[in-house]
């Protein structure tokens, strides 16, 4: 086989070309700090990139809700917090109501404070977070009270209700109401009024209470301590849940609307209390409350609330506990996924260097010898 001048100079020139494209992609690794310039460039590593991408996109999203989370746990902690102070203060007036040497006058001002102090309760209640209502459930754009009480379910306390006519009393009813007879709808209310209600029997057989009025009646039940049972509509017991990790949800709102129910209706109690006059021993028996074995834990006393409270703040605080445990393993994943990531895709420096070094060396070596390789023509003789 006879070897040409043609044959020497187009090996030359392809191997020089190689050799240029060589050092042209050590000098894009090094540039790009990635030895994946393109996919074809290792496929099984290109994928692998792909899945470590996603897992971080994801793990920046959590981190995002996590701070969402923190600001739901944190405002519901200071809220309840805020209640508890006020129920303390509650408790310090009717401790101090209980001295008999109080005037007529004095558990009217301490009445007025309490009242003031109910206000304000209803105010935390309606706690926010941006445009979110913290206790209202899934019903974060609908406040817990409005002007006219709890929305979507009877006050509690002194509500009017309208009783059929003819009956013993028409217009207001001072709740609690007691002495109820389930049979014959015949009570006696706060104010020692006899009240007349009209029963029912419901779908399941359960005998209801009706209200009466000229436009039809309006269904309520009573709890055990004579209070109108609030029904809550549909949202406001229910949770509001973030996805902390993959799977993994956590109820981050405190379930306000039965908490603050039976808050009200012991302030409503404490109220009445003061207003009727009962002497010091009946004010701290009914109103106190006690601890230990004779713990309320229906909160219809100031201790039994304060107890209801603490509870709630409780239950936030171990899922912050909680919510601080997934956010230390969000950061050990985002660590770990990264470091998976550099050693998949990263430029090791060092070799690639040396690589680039030898390259270059190569290359002007072939074009050292391959000028004195290739003989001159006629063509190099023309200028």
């Amino acid at each position: 086989m006879r070897v040409t001048q043609s044959m020497l100079s187009n090996n030359m020139l392809r191997n020089l070309n190689t050799s240029n494209s060589k050092m042209g992609k050590l000098q894009e690794q090094l540039s790009s700090g990635s030895k994946l310039t393109r996919p074809s460039d290792d496929p099984v590593a290109s994928v692998k990139g792909m899945g470590y991408r996603t897992t971080l996109v994801k793990n920046a999203q959590y981190t995002r809700n996590m701070n969402e989370v923190n600001s739901w746990l944190d405002a519901s902690d200071e809220s309840l917090g805020q209640v508890g102070s006020a129920l303390q203060r509650v408790q310090e007036l009717v401790t101090q109501a209980a001295n008999s040497t109080n005037t007529t006058d004095d558990r009217e001002k301490m009445k007025k404070e309490i009242e003031q102090i109910r206000e304000q309760i209803k105010d935390i209640a309606n706690s926010k977070i941006g445009d979110n209502y913290i206790f209202s459930g899934t019903k974060t754009t609908t406040p817990l009270y409005d002007k006219n009480g709890f929305i979507g379910g009877t006050v509690e306390g002194t509500t009017t209700i309208a009783t059929p006519p003819g009956t013993t009393t028409t217009g207001a009813i001072a709740f609690p109401v007691t002495n109820l007879d389930i049979n014959t709808g015949k009570a006696t209310d706060a104010n020692g009024n006899d009240v007349q209600f009209t029963t029912g029997t419901d779908a399941t057989g359960n005998k209801i209470l009706l209200a009466n009025a000229n436009t039809g009646a309006s269904q309520f039940t009573l709890d055990d301590n004579g209070y109108p049972v609030i029904q809550s509509q549909s949202g406001f017991s229910s949770n509001v849940s973030i996805e902390l990790y993959s799977g993994i949800t956590l109820d981050v709102n405190s379930e306000g609307y039965e908490l603050f129910q039976k808050i009200d209706n012991m302030m409503a109690k404490v109220e009445s209390k003061l207003q009727s006059g009962d002497d010091a021993k009946e004010l701290v028996g009914d109103l106190l409350g006690g601890t230990g074995s004779t713990k309320d834990k229906s909160g219809t006393t100031i201790q039994g609330a304060i107890d209801l409270v603490l509870e709630a703040r409780a239950t936030v605080g171990a899922k912050q506990n909680r919510a601080e445990m997934m956010a230390d393993r969000l950061s050990s994943q985002k660590i770990s996924v990264t470091k998976q990531m550099s050693d998949n895709e990263d430029v090791d420096y060092e070799e690639s260097i040396t690589k680039l070094i030898t390259e270059e060396s190569i290359h002007r070596a072939a074009l050292s010898v391959g000028g004195k390789i290739i003989q001159p023509t006629l063509v190099d003789f023309i200028n």
